[in-house]
């Protein structure tokens, strides 16, 4: 595309822009300011509240019993157990036994510093699971069809 052809709609940039390559009038490429576009907005809206979904399932789940508090927290990093076990330096297996609420509940002290670490959240905060749903991904007024 050209550079005067550069997308400069409503996007969630904020009022900031992104380079994106354009073709220039020397017709080489050049680094072009972009507010976004339209179509680039709606897909990033929607990546996001299905994430949105993603750690609310997984609130749910830990506030039901069915999951340890390990499970919201990684969600709203977008973490996977291999992933944490990689920075906690435990086997997934592990890391994914975690996730029991009964195992989660054994867990020495020492070993939960590491998942505090790792998820940059105090200790007395890894135990506990939001009453309400917060948004992690989207702010109040990012949510989907908000203008």
């Amino acid at each position: 595309m050209r550079e005067e052809d550069v997308p400069q709609e409503k996007s969630f940039y904020q009022g900031h822009r992104r380079a994106c390559y354009a073709v220039g009038k020397d017709e080489h490429y050049v680094l072009a300011k972009s507010a976004g576009w339209e179509v680039e907005r709606v897909a990033t809206e929607q990546a996001l509240l299905e994430l949105e979904e993603q750690v609310e399932e997984a609130r749910q789940a830990a506030k039901r019993g069915t999951l340890s508090p390990l499970a919201y927290h990684f969600a709203t990093r977008q973490m996977t157990p291999k992933m944490a076990a990689q920075h906690v330096g435990l086997s997934t297996w592990r890391v994914k036994r975690h996730m029991k609420p009964k195992v989660y509940a054994q867990l020495s002290p020492e070993l939960k510093a590491r998942y505090s670490q790792v998820l940059d959240v105090g200790q007395e905060e890894l135990d506990r699971i939001p009453d309400a749903p917060r948004h992690v991904f989207l702010s109040d007024n990012e949510q989907a069809g908000d203008e």
